[in-house]
């Protein structure tokens, strides 16, 4: 446990119970709003996949294979 944690439990330990429910309801919802945060950066990563992936699929209607072999060895 760290030592913010424990100063936290020392001072939580003073108040009563009544008090006590509106911490609980705080900590309950700052989890429920990491969750969420987290939720939306794994659904940016995903569409970000998916778009590559859309644009990948694209390149060789733009930009057909040999020609971009081609291209790629004539620059490196």
């Amino acid at each position: 446990m760290t030592v913010i944690q424990e100063q936290a439990i020392q001072l939580i330990q003073q108040l009563p119970d009544d008090k006590i429910q509106a911490i609980i309801t705080l900590a309950t919802d700052e989890i429920h709003l990491l969750q969420l945060k987290k939720y939306e950066k794994t659904l940016k990563k995903q569409n970000a996949i998916h778009t590559l992936d859309n644009l990948i699929s694209d390149i060789p209607e733009i930009y057909p294979y040999d020609e971009l072999d081609k291209a790629l060895e004539e620059k490196y």
